[in-house]
Protein backbone atom coordinates (compact mmCIF):
# COMPACT_ATOMS: atom_id res chain seq x y z
CA UNK A 1 0.00 0.00 0.00
CA UNK A 2 1.24 3.47 -0.86
CA UNK A 3 2.45 5.41 2.16
CA UNK A 4 0.44 8.51 3.01
CA UNK A 5 2.67 11.58 3.39
CA UNK A 6 2.05 14.64 5.51
CA UNK A 7 2.34 17.99 3.68
CA UNK A 8 5.48 19.93 4.48
CA UNK A 9 3.39 22.91 5.52
CA UNK A 10 -0.23 23.93 5.67
CA UNK A 11 -1.54 27.17 4.27
CA UNK A 12 -2.83 29.21 7.22
CA UNK A 13 -6.42 30.27 7.44
CA UNK A 14 -7.40 33.75 6.31
CA UNK A 15 -5.77 36.38 8.51
CA UNK A 16 -7.71 38.69 10.78
CA UNK A 17 -9.11 41.72 9.00
CA UNK A 18 -7.73 45.02 10.34
CA UNK A 19 -10.20 46.82 12.57
CA UNK A 20 -10.56 50.59 12.66
CA UNK A 21 -12.06 52.97 15.20
CA UNK A 22 -12.31 56.74 14.71
CA UNK A 23 -11.99 58.67 17.96
CA UNK A 24 -13.97 61.86 18.68
CA UNK A 25 -10.95 64.00 17.74
CA UNK A 26 -10.80 62.35 14.29
CA UNK A 27 -7.82 60.11 14.97
CA UNK A 28 -8.02 56.65 13.42
CA UNK A 29 -6.85 53.63 15.37
CA UNK A 30 -6.24 50.49 13.32
CA UNK A 31 -5.28 47.14 14.78
CA UNK A 32 -3.84 44.11 13.04
CA UNK A 33 -4.23 41.20 15.44
CA UNK A 34 -1.41 38.63 15.22
CA UNK A 35 -2.25 36.13 17.99
CA UNK A 36 1.05 34.21 17.98
CA UNK A 37 3.25 37.33 18.32
CA UNK A 38 5.00 38.23 21.58
CA UNK A 39 6.02 41.70 20.46
CA UNK A 40 4.30 44.58 18.69
CA UNK A 41 4.86 47.33 16.13
CA UNK A 42 3.08 50.63 16.67
CA UNK A 43 3.22 53.50 14.21
CA UNK A 44 1.78 56.99 14.26
CA UNK A 45 1.20 58.28 10.74
CA UNK A 46 0.74 61.98 10.00
CA UNK A 47 -0.84 62.51 6.59
CA UNK A 48 1.67 65.11 5.47
CA UNK A 49 5.00 64.77 3.71
CA UNK A 50 7.18 66.91 1.50
CA UNK A 51 4.30 67.55 -0.93
CA UNK A 52 2.65 69.47 1.93
CA UNK A 53 5.72 71.57 2.76
CA UNK A 54 5.15 75.28 3.32
CA UNK A 55 8.93 75.65 2.95
CA UNK A 56 10.72 72.82 1.11
CA UNK A 57 12.09 70.42 3.72
CA UNK A 58 9.96 71.52 6.68
CA UNK A 59 8.01 68.24 7.11
CA UNK A 60 11.32 66.36 7.30
CA UNK A 61 12.81 68.94 9.67
CA UNK A 62 9.82 68.69 12.03
CA UNK A 63 10.40 64.93 12.20
CA UNK A 64 14.02 65.53 13.21
CA UNK A 65 13.30 68.24 15.79
CA UNK A 66 10.57 66.26 17.57
CA UNK A 67 13.12 63.67 18.69
CA UNK A 68 15.12 66.37 20.49
CA UNK A 69 12.82 67.13 23.40
CA UNK A 70 9.29 66.46 24.66
CA UNK A 71 7.36 67.72 27.66
CA UNK A 72 8.91 65.14 30.01
CA UNK A 73 12.11 63.91 28.40
CA UNK A 74 15.15 65.03 26.51
CA UNK A 75 15.97 62.87 23.51
CA UNK A 76 18.70 61.03 25.43
CA UNK A 77 16.47 60.44 28.48
CA UNK A 78 13.78 58.98 26.25
CA UNK A 79 16.29 56.77 24.44
CA UNK A 80 17.51 55.37 27.77
CA UNK A 81 13.94 54.63 28.89
CA UNK A 82 13.00 52.99 25.58
CA UNK A 83 16.15 50.89 25.45
CA UNK A 84 15.76 49.84 29.09
CA UNK A 85 12.58 48.11 27.90
CA UNK A 86 14.44 46.42 25.06
CA UNK A 87 12.63 48.52 22.45
CA UNK A 88 13.56 51.06 19.78
CA UNK A 89 11.93 54.10 18.17
CA UNK A 90 12.51 55.67 14.80
CA UNK A 91 10.79 57.84 12.19
CA UNK A 92 10.79 58.68 8.49
CA UNK A 93 9.37 61.24 6.09
CA UNK A 94 8.20 60.47 2.56
CA UNK A 95 6.62 62.68 -0.08
CA UNK A 96 3.13 62.09 1.34
CA UNK A 97 3.50 60.81 4.89
CA UNK A 98 5.52 61.21 8.07
CA UNK A 99 5.57 58.30 10.47
CA UNK A 100 6.97 57.54 13.91
CA UNK A 101 7.14 53.99 15.18
CA UNK A 102 8.19 51.81 18.09
CA UNK A 103 8.97 48.09 18.26
CA UNK A 104 8.87 46.36 21.62
CA UNK A 105 7.63 43.49 23.71
CA UNK A 106 3.87 43.18 24.13
CA UNK A 107 4.18 43.46 27.91
CA UNK A 108 5.56 46.99 27.56
CA UNK A 109 2.91 48.27 25.15
CA UNK A 110 1.39 51.11 27.18
CA UNK A 111 4.55 52.85 28.45
CA UNK A 112 6.14 52.68 24.99
CA UNK A 113 2.98 53.92 23.28
CA UNK A 114 2.78 56.74 25.82
CA UNK A 115 6.36 57.88 25.11
CA UNK A 116 5.78 57.79 21.35
CA UNK A 117 2.53 59.77 21.57
CA UNK A 118 4.27 62.34 23.76
CA UNK A 119 7.19 62.61 21.32
CA UNK A 120 4.84 63.25 18.38
CA UNK A 121 2.19 65.49 19.91
CA UNK A 122 3.78 67.14 22.97
CA UNK A 123 7.18 68.46 21.92
CA UNK A 124 9.14 71.13 23.75
CA UNK A 125 10.55 73.11 20.83
CA UNK A 126 13.57 75.37 21.30
CA UNK A 127 15.67 77.56 19.00
CA UNK A 128 18.80 75.71 20.10
CA UNK A 129 17.37 72.33 19.02
CA UNK A 130 16.24 73.78 15.70
CA UNK A 131 19.75 75.10 15.07
CA UNK A 132 21.32 71.74 15.95
CA UNK A 133 19.02 69.77 13.67
CA UNK A 134 19.48 72.32 10.89
CA UNK A 135 23.22 71.59 10.90
CA UNK A 136 22.57 67.83 10.88
CA UNK A 137 20.12 68.06 7.97
CA UNK A 138 22.51 70.23 5.96
CA UNK A 139 25.10 67.45 6.29
CA UNK A 140 22.44 64.92 5.25
CA UNK A 141 21.71 66.98 2.13
CA UNK A 142 25.42 67.21 1.33
CA UNK A 143 25.74 63.44 1.62
CA UNK A 144 22.98 63.07 -0.97
CA UNK A 145 24.76 65.57 -3.22
CA UNK A 146 27.71 63.15 -3.25
CA UNK A 147 25.44 60.31 -4.44
CA UNK A 148 24.97 60.36 -8.23
CA UNK A 149 21.78 58.28 -8.11
CA UNK A 150 20.20 60.81 -5.72
CA UNK A 151 21.35 63.70 -7.90
CA UNK A 152 19.96 62.42 -11.22
CA UNK A 153 16.71 61.17 -9.68
CA UNK A 154 16.10 64.52 -7.93
CA UNK A 155 16.60 66.32 -11.24
CA UNK A 156 14.34 63.80 -12.97
CA UNK A 157 11.57 64.58 -10.46
CA UNK A 158 11.71 68.23 -11.50
CA UNK A 159 11.15 67.17 -15.12
CA UNK A 160 8.23 64.89 -14.22
CA UNK A 161 6.48 67.15 -11.70
CA UNK A 162 7.61 70.69 -12.58
CA UNK A 163 6.92 73.22 -9.83
CA UNK A 164 4.58 70.89 -7.94
CA UNK A 165 5.82 70.01 -4.43
CA UNK A 166 6.27 66.36 -5.47
CA UNK A 167 9.34 67.56 -7.37
CA UNK A 168 11.08 68.80 -4.21
CA UNK A 169 13.67 66.68 -2.40
CA UNK A 170 12.19 65.40 0.86
CA UNK A 171 15.05 67.01 2.78
CA UNK A 172 14.68 70.34 1.00
CA UNK A 173 17.83 72.17 -0.07
CA UNK A 174 20.53 73.83 1.99
CA UNK A 175 19.02 77.21 1.12
CA UNK A 176 15.44 76.31 2.11
CA UNK A 177 16.48 74.53 5.32
CA UNK A 178 18.48 77.61 6.37
CA UNK A 179 15.24 79.63 6.08
CA UNK A 180 13.16 77.47 8.43
CA UNK A 181 12.63 79.10 11.83
CA UNK A 182 11.31 77.87 15.16
CA UNK A 183 8.07 79.73 14.45
CA UNK A 184 7.71 77.95 11.09
CA UNK A 185 8.09 74.57 12.79
CA UNK A 186 5.58 75.45 15.51
CA UNK A 187 3.06 76.58 12.90
CA UNK A 188 3.52 73.46 10.75
CA UNK A 189 3.17 71.20 13.80
CA UNK A 190 -0.03 72.93 14.90
CA UNK A 191 -1.51 72.63 11.41
CA UNK A 192 -0.75 68.95 10.74
CA UNK A 193 -0.17 67.11 14.03
CA UNK A 194 -3.85 66.82 14.86
CA UNK A 195 -6.47 64.11 15.24
CA UNK A 196 -7.96 64.35 11.74
CA UNK A 197 -4.49 64.14 10.15
CA UNK A 198 -3.37 61.15 12.22
CA UNK A 199 -3.65 57.38 12.21
CA UNK A 200 -2.24 54.92 14.71
CA UNK A 201 -1.59 51.42 13.39
CA UNK A 202 -0.73 48.52 15.71
CA UNK A 203 0.35 45.01 14.70
CA UNK A 204 0.63 42.58 17.59
CA UNK A 205 -1.14 40.08 19.85
CA UNK A 206 -3.83 42.50 21.03
CA UNK A 207 -7.59 42.71 20.75
CA UNK A 208 -8.82 45.83 19.05
CA UNK A 209 -10.89 47.04 22.00
CA UNK A 210 -7.95 46.85 24.41
CA UNK A 211 -5.73 48.89 22.09
CA UNK A 212 -8.43 51.54 21.65
CA UNK A 213 -8.91 51.80 25.42
CA UNK A 214 -5.18 52.14 25.98
CA UNK A 215 -4.70 54.76 23.26
CA UNK A 216 -7.70 56.75 24.51
CA UNK A 217 -6.13 56.92 27.96
CA UNK A 218 -2.85 58.08 26.51
CA UNK A 219 -4.16 60.77 24.16
CA UNK A 220 -6.41 62.17 26.92
CA UNK A 221 -3.17 62.79 28.84
CA UNK A 222 -1.70 64.81 25.96
CA UNK A 223 -4.85 66.61 24.72
CA UNK A 224 -4.49 66.17 20.96
CA UNK A 225 -6.72 68.65 19.09
CA UNK A 226 -9.06 67.61 16.30
CA UNK A 227 -7.68 70.13 13.80
CA UNK A 228 -8.91 70.65 10.24
CA UNK A 229 -8.34 68.77 6.99
CA UNK A 230 -5.47 70.50 5.17
CA UNK A 231 -5.27 68.26 2.10
CA UNK A 232 -7.02 70.71 -0.22
CA UNK A 233 -3.75 72.69 -0.35
CA UNK A 234 -2.02 69.93 -2.36
CA UNK A 235 -3.72 69.39 -5.74
CA UNK A 236 -2.63 66.67 -8.12
CA UNK A 237 0.36 67.58 -10.31
CA UNK A 238 -0.33 68.40 -13.98
CA UNK A 239 0.95 66.02 -16.64
CA UNK A 240 3.97 67.65 -18.31
CA UNK A 241 5.51 66.99 -21.73
CA UNK A 242 8.67 64.85 -21.68
CA UNK A 243 11.99 66.71 -21.34
CA UNK A 244 15.71 65.98 -21.41
CA UNK A 245 18.36 67.60 -19.24
CA UNK A 246 22.14 67.22 -19.17
CA UNK A 247 23.98 68.12 -15.97
CA UNK A 248 27.70 68.36 -15.32
CA UNK A 249 29.09 66.80 -12.13
CA UNK A 250 32.49 65.35 -11.31
CA UNK A 251 31.64 61.72 -10.54
CA UNK A 252 33.74 58.70 -11.49
CA UNK A 253 31.01 57.44 -13.84
CA UNK A 254 28.40 59.01 -16.06
CA UNK A 255 24.79 58.40 -15.12
CA UNK A 256 21.44 58.30 -16.89
CA UNK A 257 17.89 58.15 -15.61
CA UNK A 258 14.67 57.77 -17.61
CA UNK A 259 11.31 58.54 -15.99
CA UNK A 260 7.63 58.47 -16.89
CA UNK A 261 4.45 59.27 -15.00
CA UNK A 262 2.09 56.42 -14.13
CA UNK A 263 -1.20 55.99 -12.36
CA UNK A 264 -1.12 55.92 -8.56
CA UNK A 265 -1.71 53.73 -5.54
CA UNK A 266 -5.48 53.73 -5.99
CA UNK A 267 -5.35 52.62 -9.62
CA UNK A 268 -6.65 49.16 -10.62
CA UNK A 269 -3.39 48.88 -12.63
CA UNK A 270 -1.13 49.10 -9.55
CA UNK A 271 -0.43 45.34 -9.36
CA UNK A 272 0.28 45.12 -13.10
CA UNK A 273 2.63 48.09 -12.76
CA UNK A 274 4.45 46.34 -9.92
CA UNK A 275 4.90 43.26 -12.11
CA UNK A 276 6.12 45.36 -15.04
CA UNK A 277 8.69 46.99 -12.76
CA UNK A 278 9.95 43.56 -11.66
CA UNK A 279 10.36 42.16 -15.17
CA UNK A 280 11.80 45.39 -16.58
CA UNK A 281 14.52 46.14 -14.03
CA UNK A 282 13.77 45.22 -10.42
CA UNK A 283 15.20 41.70 -10.40
CA UNK A 284 18.31 39.82 -11.49
CA UNK A 285 16.31 38.09 -14.24
CA UNK A 286 14.88 41.41 -15.49
CA UNK A 287 15.30 42.61 -19.05
CA UNK A 288 17.48 45.61 -18.22
CA UNK A 289 19.74 43.70 -15.85
CA UNK A 290 20.27 40.84 -18.28
CA UNK A 291 20.96 43.10 -21.24
CA UNK A 292 23.06 45.91 -19.75
CA UNK A 293 24.97 44.01 -17.08
CA UNK A 294 25.02 40.30 -17.77
CA UNK A 295 25.27 40.26 -21.56
CA UNK A 296 27.08 43.49 -22.42
CA UNK A 297 28.88 44.50 -19.23
CA UNK A 298 27.81 48.13 -19.63
CA UNK A 299 26.87 48.80 -16.01
CA UNK A 300 27.43 47.56 -12.49
CA UNK A 301 24.28 49.29 -11.21
CA UNK A 302 21.18 49.18 -13.38
CA UNK A 303 17.59 48.98 -12.18
CA UNK A 304 14.03 50.22 -12.40
CA UNK A 305 11.96 51.53 -9.51
CA UNK A 306 8.26 52.24 -9.14
CA UNK A 307 6.87 54.78 -6.72
CA UNK A 308 3.11 55.10 -6.35
CA UNK A 309 1.64 58.13 -4.63
CA UNK A 310 -2.03 58.46 -3.72
CA UNK A 311 -2.98 60.17 -7.01
CA UNK A 312 -0.12 59.44 -9.43
CA UNK A 313 3.17 57.59 -9.72
CA UNK A 314 6.52 57.39 -11.48
CA UNK A 315 8.55 54.62 -13.08
CA UNK A 316 12.29 55.30 -13.17
CA UNK A 317 15.10 53.49 -15.02
CA UNK A 318 18.71 54.12 -13.94
CA UNK A 319 22.18 53.06 -15.04
CA UNK A 320 25.74 54.19 -14.30
CA UNK A 321 28.49 53.51 -16.84
CA UNK A 322 31.83 54.63 -18.34
CA UNK A 323 31.85 57.95 -20.23
CA UNK A 324 32.69 56.23 -23.53
CA UNK A 325 29.74 53.84 -23.08
CA UNK A 326 27.02 56.41 -22.32
CA UNK A 327 25.54 56.52 -25.84
CA UNK A 328 25.54 52.72 -26.05
CA UNK A 329 23.86 52.44 -22.64
CA UNK A 330 21.18 55.00 -23.51
CA UNK A 331 20.49 53.23 -26.82
CA UNK A 332 20.10 49.90 -25.01
CA UNK A 333 17.60 51.38 -22.54
CA UNK A 334 15.63 52.94 -25.39
CA UNK A 335 15.48 49.57 -27.14
CA UNK A 336 14.21 47.87 -23.97
CA UNK A 337 11.45 50.47 -23.66
CA UNK A 338 10.42 49.81 -27.27
CA UNK A 339 10.49 46.03 -26.69
CA UNK A 340 7.66 46.39 -24.17
CA UNK A 341 5.46 46.77 -27.27
CA UNK A 342 7.32 44.82 -29.96
CA UNK A 343 8.10 41.85 -27.69
CA UNK A 344 5.45 42.03 -24.93
CA UNK A 345 6.02 40.19 -21.65
CA UNK A 346 5.96 36.46 -22.19
CA UNK A 347 3.90 34.01 -20.16
CA UNK A 348 7.06 32.93 -18.33
CA UNK A 349 7.99 36.54 -17.51
CA UNK A 350 4.46 37.26 -16.34
CA UNK A 351 4.32 34.25 -14.06
CA UNK A 352 7.76 34.96 -12.64
CA UNK A 353 6.97 38.63 -11.98
CA UNK A 354 3.56 37.86 -10.47
CA UNK A 355 5.11 35.29 -8.16
CA UNK A 356 7.81 37.74 -7.06
CA UNK A 357 5.25 40.45 -6.26
CA UNK A 358 3.04 37.94 -4.44
CA UNK A 359 5.94 36.37 -2.54
CA UNK A 360 7.25 39.76 -1.47
CA UNK A 361 3.92 40.59 0.15
CA UNK A 362 3.42 37.15 1.69
CA UNK A 363 6.91 37.11 3.19
CA UNK A 364 6.45 40.62 4.55
CA UNK A 365 3.39 39.46 6.51
CA UNK A 366 5.78 37.54 8.76
CA UNK A 367 7.25 40.86 9.96
CA UNK A 368 5.15 42.97 12.31
CA UNK A 369 6.84 46.15 11.08
CA UNK A 370 6.09 45.29 7.45
CA UNK A 371 2.48 44.41 8.29
CA UNK A 372 2.07 47.74 10.07
CA UNK A 373 3.49 49.66 7.10
CA UNK A 374 1.38 47.75 4.56
CA UNK A 375 -1.82 48.46 6.49
CA UNK A 376 -0.95 52.15 6.89
CA UNK A 377 -0.31 52.39 3.15
CA UNK A 378 -3.65 50.75 2.40
CA UNK A 379 -5.47 53.14 4.71
CA UNK A 380 -3.76 56.39 3.79
CA UNK A 381 -2.65 56.04 0.16
CA UNK A 382 -4.87 53.36 -1.37
CA UNK A 383 -7.84 54.58 0.72
CA UNK A 384 -9.01 51.07 1.55
CA UNK A 385 -8.70 48.70 4.46
CA UNK A 386 -8.89 44.96 3.96
CA UNK A 387 -7.08 41.79 5.07
CA UNK A 388 -3.58 41.37 3.68
CA UNK A 389 -4.79 38.10 2.18
CA UNK A 390 -7.16 40.12 0.00
CA UNK A 391 -4.21 41.94 -1.56
CA UNK A 392 -2.53 38.61 -2.26
CA UNK A 393 -5.74 37.46 -3.96
CA UNK A 394 -5.86 40.65 -6.07
CA UNK A 395 -2.28 40.03 -7.21
CA UNK A 396 -3.18 36.46 -8.15
CA UNK A 397 -6.17 37.71 -10.19
CA UNK A 398 -4.00 40.04 -12.28
CA UNK A 399 -3.86 38.77 -15.87
CA UNK A 400 -1.20 38.82 -18.56
CA UNK A 401 -3.56 40.94 -20.65
CA UNK A 402 -3.48 43.64 -17.97
CA UNK A 403 0.31 43.47 -17.96
CA UNK A 404 0.43 43.78 -21.76
CA UNK A 405 -1.85 46.84 -21.63
CA UNK A 406 0.31 48.61 -19.07
CA UNK A 407 3.52 47.68 -20.94
CA UNK A 408 2.15 49.05 -24.21
CA UNK A 409 1.20 52.34 -22.54
CA UNK A 410 4.82 52.87 -21.46
CA UNK A 411 6.57 51.59 -24.59
CA UNK A 412 7.19 54.89 -26.39
CA UNK A 413 10.73 56.16 -25.61
CA UNK A 414 9.81 59.71 -26.67
CA UNK A 415 7.26 59.82 -23.81
CA UNK A 416 10.00 59.35 -21.20
CA UNK A 417 11.93 62.23 -19.65
CA UNK A 418 15.70 61.80 -19.39
CA UNK A 419 18.53 63.09 -17.23
CA UNK A 420 22.15 62.56 -18.25
CA UNK A 421 24.91 63.34 -15.74
CA UNK A 422 28.30 63.73 -17.37
CA UNK A 423 31.72 64.69 -16.01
Amino acid sequence: MRKRTTPLFRTPSVSHAPECTVLPNGMRIVTDTVPHARSFALGIWITCGSRNDTIPGIAHMVEHVLFRRSQRYSGMERAHRVESLGAYMNASTSKELTWYYVRGLAEHFEPLADMLVELVYAPRLTKRDVQTERRIIVEEIRSYDDDPEEVVCDVLDTLLFGTHPLSHPITGTVETVERITLEDIESFHRAWYTGVSSAIVVSGPFEHSSVVESIERIIARWQIPQGIDNHAVSPSPPLLPPQQKVIQRSFQQVHCAFGIRTSGAQSPDRHALAMLNVLLGDSVSSRLYRRLRERRGLAYTVYSSLQLFSDCGELVLYAGTRPDKLDTTVAAIVEEIERLQTIPPTTAEFRRAREQVRASLVMSTESLSARMHAIARMLLEERSLEPLDAIVAAIERTTIEQLHTVAAQLSTPEAWSRVLCTG
